[in-house]
């Protein structure tokens, strides 16, 4: 329950309902759509320094305390966005809740869920994620509703008391980082693979590796993971992370083809509906036959939904198209975590996924602002659909090499 409530308050109401804002505040504020989605690279390039360091900062003694620190940021940054006069002041305030919001996010999430769950760790992971966007769908009209009402200066009031709502079971719930510190034991037994992979263990000894000392478990050891699978694997992160920060534009995407503001609404709610069942999906196929089959499949699936909102221009075509096109959602925060699991092993995961969610994350934040530039450089959004069709393409040849490369490492071992 703590978990879906942070993924609903970090990754629902601040990432996935961020596109209603753009065109009210470009409007009002009189600049380009592409200023405006800034704010929102910038929340997610703080929001991924964050991360990164959450490792660092959320210790088993100081828990909850971080988890009401971040909670009170965040909710307060996001409150006063209400009262911002230009950009400048969107900016800040929109660093600050993105630094407040990575504290608490999916690297937290993902990392409590591996220390609690030993079994079903996909499909546990996946509900909690799916969260985000229950969050979306639900709160994605409503907040559009608000801003044609009342304006999005308190639509953002809302969108805080949604923080705080969602972020409450956290804070309040007996809860710990590890399942000892609140004398429970963690689910399911520990598996023999997930001390470290084959792959992993013989890093240990290699030069090209990434290496680590940081104590993110009772049992943690350092170890190094191999460059050949860290840089792929994060490239394939980057590339992801691309694919999911365009469909934030689908409210612009139905206005550009004439189409009414409740239309890329009504897009935006069917895409996180989709981004929920997905995910379900992804963590309960994944658990059964591993994240390369389950990726290579649904990026294929995003790639031909993103065809469909190329070239079909009416409302039952878009609703579809961004069904599919949903799914990106699935690939970009399971399908990397899944992987970076299965690459590293459980207690490797701690270490590896951070650097590659952040790296990821910025991506993400580059590709919300490349859309909206790529916009105003062309009047409409069909350069920017393109480019994410083909990086699923790309995806689907890269998640095979990357596993390809594990088991030539894992072969390599064996045979000393």
């Amino acid at each position: 329950i703590a978990s879906c409530g942070l993924a609903a308050a970090v990754l629902g109401v601040m990432v996935n309902v961020s596109g209603v804002f753009f065109t009210p505040i470009a409007e009002e504020l009189g600049v380009g759509r592409g200023a405006v989605s800034l704010t929102f690279t910038i929340t997610n390039l703080v929001f991924a320094l964050g991360g990164m360091f959450t490792p660092r900062l959320v210790k088993s003694r100081n828990f909850k305390r971080m988890l009401l620190l971040s909670m009170i940021v965040f909710a307060g940054s996001t409150a006063l966005l209400a009262i911002a006069p230009n950009l400048v002041l969107l900016y800040l305030l929109n660093a600050i809740r993105g630094l407040a919001a990575g504290v608490c996010g999916t690297v937290l999430v993902t990392i409590v869920i591996n220390n609690w769950f030993y079994e079903n760790t996909s499909l546990v992971t996946s509900i909690a994620m799916a969260f985000s966007g229950i969050a979306g769908a639900i709160f994605s009209p409503i907040l559009s509703g608000i801003i044609s009402s009342v304006g999005w200066r308190v639509a953002y009031l809302v969108n805080a008391g949604l923080v705080v709502l969602f972020e409450l079971p956290a804070v309040l719930l007996p809860i710990g980082y590890f399942p000892s510190d609140v004398n429970y034991q963690p689910y399911g037994n520990k598996e023999p693979s997930d001390t470290a992979s084959p792959a992993v263990s013989k890093a240990t000894d290699d030069s090209d590796s990434v290496p680590s000392s940081s104590e993110t478990s009772p049992s943690a050891v350092p170890f190094r993971f191999p460059l050949s699978l860290m840089i792929p694997l994060t490239i394939f992160a980057v590339l992801a992370s691309y694919v999911a920060s365009y469909p934030p534009h689908f409210p612009g995407v139905a206005e550009s083809y004439g189409l009414t503001a409740a239309v890329g609404s009504v897009m935006l709610s069917i895409c996180m509906a989709a981004n929920s069942g997905g995910k379900i999906l992804f963590g309960a196929l994944a658990d059964r036959f591993g994240a390369k089959k389950v990726i290579a499949i649904l990026t294929n699936v995003i790639a031909l939904g993103g065809l469909l909102l190329l070239i079909l221009r009416v409302p039952t075509g878009l609703y579809v198209g961004s069904a599919m096109f949903g799914l990106c959602y699935g690939i970009g925060n399971l399908g990397v975590v899944t992987a970076t699991r299965e690459l590293a092993g459980r207690e490797g995961y701690n270490v590896v996924y951070p650097t590659v969610s952040m790296v990821a994350t910025i991506a993400n934040a580059a590709g919300s602002s490349l859309v909206g530039f790529m916009y105003d450089a062309a009047g409409n959004y069909n350069s920017g659909l393109i480019l994410a069709i083909a990086l699923n393409l790309i995806m689907v040849a890269l998640i095979l090499f990357i596993y390809a490369k594990k088991k030539a490492l894992d072969s390599g071992k064996v045979n000393g």
